[in-house]
């Protein structure tokens, strides 16, 4: 496969060399939903992958952006938790809770050309285990029959879809992978998607043809598709303004409401909002967050609806609880602290700093500079003089797994299920956030939660209500992941898989 980069040369000229008509004209987004028509080139840009993903095992966090168009999973599961058949037809839970047991689609292949059958599901699953990509509680995976696998579980966990349905477990072609070798299939993927692989750059653009022997029959609709890796957003904009791309993954809310404003795209939020936390060093005996007391009196220090509309150009959210709005831990009576200054000091007097204290206010290298120094200004108005310090992401991952002074800056992603946000941010993180104090009724309170069959509202709202008491992390707003869409692009399902990376390119179409 060639690199191509004359291609994203020429696509970065033409943008940015490019003479913008805008135009008076509004595209309306209300017409009659049409039937998808056959044909045609999607261009969608979004994050940069940083390396080959051809062996999911092997492949770089993002990688997963690339990999959705080749690579499939069992199941599918969407951003509010159901679950739907994928590469397995059906499953069901053994009576002991000690595996599942799934049966396979007929006719599927690899693009390769090789068979998917129960000893190419055992040997990706497995290849994951061991790069301890999958969680522990899944122990190993047996061959039944040639349609047939079962997943064995040291113990159950009602999360274990998300797993099951996530970039841990892609399906690659074993025969392809043996045949090529580790080292060279990671550059040429092969799954059972509707589009192959023909050109990458993981620092400039992936390009794909369809698959003619997808299983799902009569897709994929376009005949090729584009994935741009766009770095810089200005550059970006105005591909999308020139109509270079017709879809586009944005994180500032400033230029996704500058688009909005030319009426001439669609802006999709979706259910993933990330919510901005505070992370205090609550774990240090010797930290004044370690009182409950001056963690309360940061609930007081904000007033989040004038963050919000101040930083998020109408795109953001107030909001106050640990659990995103949409969760089932959601708490429809809880009252939170409103904004009070007077009440903060007063909460900082009884604690012992009647004149404020001096700490760090370390927030994550992607976030902006204007985020931080807001909340640096709500900080010293209630007397919290806070050293603004910007790591490089290095620094940054080190104070989470080793420790750190003062508060973090950081968003919490989300979850369609509360067990796994809990566990990835608490319970079990594995970003470490070692410095922060969980409560201790918190773990036998999740191990309860996973235990049942389905999640169970009472169960997770339990816990949502133990973190809020505690004052664990201190919530800001909500932000999302945004992605503009021009009205020739349909069907592309952005934002609504369980994590923001999922879209549906065998159900994307254009109208053009």
């Amino acid at each position: 496969m060639g690199s191509g980069k004359r291609g994203v040369h020429l696509l970065v000229a033409a943008v940015v060399g490019a003479t913008l008509s805008l135009g008076s004209t509004v595209l309306g987004f209300g017409a009659p939903e049409e039937q998808p028509r056959r044909g045609g080139v999607l261009r969608v840009a979004d994050e940069a992958p940083g390396g080959p993903f051809g062996v999911p095992w092997k492949m770089p966090v993002f990688g997963i952006i690339p990999a959705v168009p080749v690579y499939e999973t069992l199941l599918w599961v969407d951003a509010r938790g159901q679950v739907s058949p994928k590469l397995a037809s059906q499953w069901e839970v053994t009576p002991d809770r000690k595996g599942i047991i799934f049966r396979l689609r007929q006719g599927v292949r690899f693009h390769d050309g090789s068979e998917l059958d129960a000893d190419a599901v055992k040997f990706s699953l497995e290849e994951n285990l061991k790069a301890r990509r999958l969680p522990p509680t899944i122990r190993s995976v047996d061959v039944l029959d040639r349609s047939t696998v079962r997943v064995n579980l040291s113990q159950w966990n009602n999360g274990i879809y998300l797993s099951l349905a996530g970039s841990a477990s892609l399906i690659a072609s074993p025969t392809h992978i043996r045949r090529l070798g580790e080292e060279r299939a990671v550059w040429e993927p092969s799954g059972t998607g509707p589009f192959r692989l023909t050109q990458y750059d993981p620092n400039a653009f992936a390009m794909y043809t369809r698959f003619d022997r997808y299983w799902d029959r009569g897709k994929p609709y376009l005949d090729r598709l584009e994935l741009w890796f766009i770095r810089s957003i200005q550059t970006l904009k105005a591909a999308m303004l020139a109509g270079q791309v017709d879809v586009a993954g944005f994180g500032d809310p400033q230029v996704v409401s500058e688009l909005q404003a030319t009426g001439r795209f669609r802006v999709i939020s979706g259910l993933h909002r990330g919510i901005l936390m505070l992370i205090p060093d609550s774990a240090n005996e010797d930290s004044p967050f370690a009182d409950r007391r001056v963690r309360e009196a940061l609930q007081y220090a904000f007033d989040r609806a004038a963050l919000a509309r101040a930083l998020g150009y109408g795109l953001w959210e107030p909001w106050d609880q640990i659990a995103h709005p949409e969760s089932p831990a959601a708490l429809k009576d809880d009252r939170r602290p409103a904004y009070s200054p007077a009440r903060a000091r007063e909460l900082l007097a009884q604690a012992g700093y009647p004149n404020g204290f001096r700490t760090k206010l370390i927030p994550a290298p992607f976030l902006t500079r204007e985020i931080a120094v807001a909340i640096h200004r709500y900080l010293q108005e209630v007397g919290i003089e806070a050293e603004l310090e910007t790591p490089e992401i290095a620094r940054y991952a080190e104070y989470q797994r080793r420790g750190w002074r003062g508060l973090l800056v950081q968003p919490f992603g989300y979850f369609p299920y509360f067990n796994n946000y809990v566990a990835f941010y608490f319970t079990n993180s594995p970003e470490g956030f070692v410095s922060m104090r969980r409560p201790p009724q918190l773990q036998r309170l999740w191990e309860d939660s996973v235990a049942t069959l389905t999640p169970q509202r009472y169960r997770l709202q339990l816990m949502h209500r133990l973190l809020l008491q505690e004052h664990t992390v201190i919530p800001l707003w909500l932000a999302g992941r945004y992605y503009v869409t021009r009205p020739e692009a349909r069907g592309t399902g952005h934002l609504q898989g369980s994590t923001w990376p999922w879209w549906t390119p065998a159900n994307a179409w254009v109208t053009r």
